[in-house]
C-alpha cells in the first residue's frame, strides 16, 4: 500500500512512474497464475504455494533500495511469485473445504491478505514516521522468511487429482507447462467468462484505489495517517469477509456478489466527487474496500461450482490472469488519468463497475 507513497516522496517520482513501475510483475502474475495452476493440478498444492511464498520473502526489499534495476527485479520476482501463490493456495482452499463450507473458509483464509496487511500498514506507518523505510524492509523480510520455514515444514501435502486429460503431455514444453488447451477449454465456457468480466471489471477499480487512496491521504494527513487507514480499511474488509462468507454457505454466492458489486459501483463514483474530503476519502475508501473483499469472497465460490475436480488448479490460474488484467489496467490508466483530474480515474472505474454489476446481474438470474 505505501508503495506509491514511498515513489513519490523517496523516489521523487509521479504516480503515473509507480503505476508502470507494477505494471509489469502485476502482468506477470497473471501469466505465472497459468502456470501455477497447471502445476498445481499435476504435482500437488503445497509446491505451488511454497514458490509463491517467496515472493512474500523478498518484496520487503523494496525499502531498501533507491536504484530503479534493484526495484523492478524486486517487483518481477515477486509478481511471478503471487501468481503461484494465489493458484496454489485458492486451489488447496477449495480442495479440502467442503462446498457448504467453502464461503466461511475463504473468509477466514482472505485473513493473511486482509488482517496480515492491515496490521503490517499500522506497523509501517510507525515505523517509517519514527525511523525510516529500509528499516521497516528489512523487517518485512525477517518476518517473511519465519513463515516461509514454517509453512515447509507444517503445512501438509495434498494428494493430486487425477486428470481425464490423457493428451496433456503432448505438445512441447511449453505448451505442457502452461496446458493451453485447458485454458482455451475453460475459456470458451459461458459461465467462465461471465466470472472472468466478473474478476476483470471490478479490479480494475481496486487498482485504481490501491494506486491514488495511498497518494491522495498522504498529501492530506501525512504517511502515518496513511499507514492507518490501510489498517482500518483492511480490518474492515475482514468483517465483511466473514459475514458474506456466512452468506453464502447460507444462501448461495450469486446475490451476495450482485449486492457487493453494486455497493461498490456506488462508492466509487462517491470518492469520485468528494475526494478534497479526508473524511470522505477515508469514509468511502473503508467501505469500498469492504465491498470489494466481500465480493472477492464469493469467486472461489464460483471457481468450484463452474470447474471439475481435476481442474480446480486451472480455474484458479484463470481467473487469477483476469484479475491482474484487471488490476494492471486500473493501476496505469488511473496513474495516467490523473494527471488530467483526481476525479476521472474514479469515474472511469465505476462505469468498469456498472459492467461487472450487470454480469452479476446476469448470473443471478440464471440462478433463479
Amino acid at each position: 500500500m505505501l508503495f506509491p507513497v514511498y515513489a513519490e516522496t523517496i523516489l521523487k517520482e509521479t504516480a503515473l512512474f509507480a503505476a508502470l513501475l507494477r505494471a509489469l510483475p502485476i502482468g506477470l502474475g497473471g501469466i505465472s497464475a497459468l502456470i501455477g495452476g497447471t502445476l498445481s493440478d499435476r504435482f500437488g498444492r503445497k509446491p505451488a504455494i511454497l514458490i509463491g511464498m517467496t515472493g512474500a520473502v523478498v518484496v520487503g526489499g523494496l525499502f531498501t533500495t533507491e536504484t530503479p534495476l534493484f526495484i523492478w527485479g524486486i517487483l518481477c520476482y515477486e509478481g511471478i511469485a503471487s501468481g503461484f501463490k494465489t493458484a496454489g493456495g485458492q486451489t488447496y482452499l477449495i480442495s479440502v473445504v467442503p462446498s457448504n463450507r467453502l464461503g466461511v473458509a475463504t473468509g477466514l483464509y482472505f485473513i493473511n491478505m486482509t488482517v496480515g496487511s492491515a496490521v503490517g500498514s499500522a506497523i509501517a506507518g510507525e515505523v517509517i514516521d519514527r525511523i525510516d523505510y529500509g528499516v521497516f524492509g528489512i523487517g518485512a523480510v525477517v518476518l517473511a522468511g519465519v513463515l516461509f520455514i514454517g509453512a515447509c515444514f507444517f503445512l501438509p501435502r495434498l494428494a493430486r487429482q487425477p486428470s481425464s486429460n490423457s493428451r496433456r503431455n503432448q505438445g512441447g514444453i511449453w505448451k505442457s507447462t502452461l496446458n493451453i488447451g485447458a485454458y482455451i477449454d475453460l475459456s470458451r465456457r459461458r459461465n467462465m467468462q461471465l466470472l472472468i468480466g466478473l474478476r476483470v471489471f471490478p479490479t480494475y477499480y481496486w487498482g485504481s484505489v490501491n494506486l491514488l487512496m495511498p497518494i491522495l491521504i498522504a498529501r492530506i494527513a501525512g504517511v502515518k495517517a496513511t499507514g492507518y487507514y490501510g489498517a482500518v480499511s483492511l480490518l474492515f474488509a475482514f468483517g465483511c469477509q466473514l459475514a458474506v462468507g456466512r452468506i453464502c454457505d447460507a444462501i448461495g454466492h450469486r446475490t451476495p456478489a450482485l449486492v457487493a458489486n453494486a455497493l461498490v459501483t456506488l462508492l466509487a463514483f462517491g470518492v469520485a466527487f468528494f475526494h478534497d474530503s479526508l473524511i470522505a476519502l477515508e469514509v468511502f475508501g473503508i467501505l469500498g474496500a469492504g465491498a470489494a473483499w466481500g465480493l472477492s469472497t464469493t469467486i472461489p465460490r464460483f471457481i468450484n461450482e463452474f470447474t471439475e475436480p481435476h481442474e480446480k488448479g486451472h480455474g484458479v490460474g484463470l481467473t487469477h490472469l483476469a484479475w491482474s488484467t484487471g488490476f494492471l489496467l486500473g493501476y496505469v490508466a488511473s496513474g495516467f488519468l490523473i494527471n488530467f483530474s483526481v476525479q476521472v480515474p474514479f469515474i472511469v472505474a465505476g462505469i468498469f463497475l456498472i459492467f461487472s454489476t450487470g454480469i452479476a446481474y446476469k448470473l443471478f438470474k440464471d440462478s433463479a
